[in-house]
């Protein structure tokens, strides 16, 4: 009888984005505005996306009030305005593993984002792709939501 067997692949994935806000805006945004601009979801309309910033925290989906949705990742690092990380499946279907990082630097009025996305499993080309504009989409998300935000906040101090 054949064996059926697949190779299992590790890639890393890194962006970079500048956001025109504040550190400490941007890392609000981060991880507590997530639901606000994160749009990679398993359903058209969840009810929640939560990060919990926290060592052992979750970052997760929720479907409906009644707790139903799935868990993308578990938090494992984090330096407050610095450095985020998660690890988990990210929703990723089959057996694969994800470990993203997000690390924040102050460059005047402004902020550096960079991410880096390990990335083991059975992986395509196509996939890898994906996973690449996936992230890159994402930042573009981060930077709207949060510029967007900056401006309000702006506007409501001069009001």
């Amino acid at each position: 009888m054949p064996a059926d067997t697949t190779t299992a692949i590790g890639a890393e994935i890194e962006a970079e984005i500048i956001i025109d806000a504040p550190l400490a805006a941007v890392w609000r945004c981060l991880t507590s505005d997530i639901g606000q601009w994160w749009d990679h979801t398993f359903s058209d309309a969840p009810y929640a996306v939560v990060l919990e910033p926290t060592i052992g925290g979750r970052f997760y989906e929720q479907f409906d009030e009644a707790g139903a949705g799935a868990l993308y990742a578990t938090i494992t690092y984090v330096k407050p305005l610095e450095v985020l990380r998660m690890s988990g499946p990210m929703g990723m279907p089959g057996a694969r593993q994800y470990v993203k990082t997000y690390r924040l630097e102050a460059l005047g009025g402004s902020t550096r984002v960079r991410t880096t996305a390990s990335v083991l499993g059975v992986l395509g080309g196509e996939m890898l792709t994906a996973y690449r504009d996936g992230g890159d989409s994402l930042l573009r998300s981060l930077r709207e939501h949060t510029e967007a935000h900056a401006r309000q906040m702006a506007g409501n101090v001069k009001a």
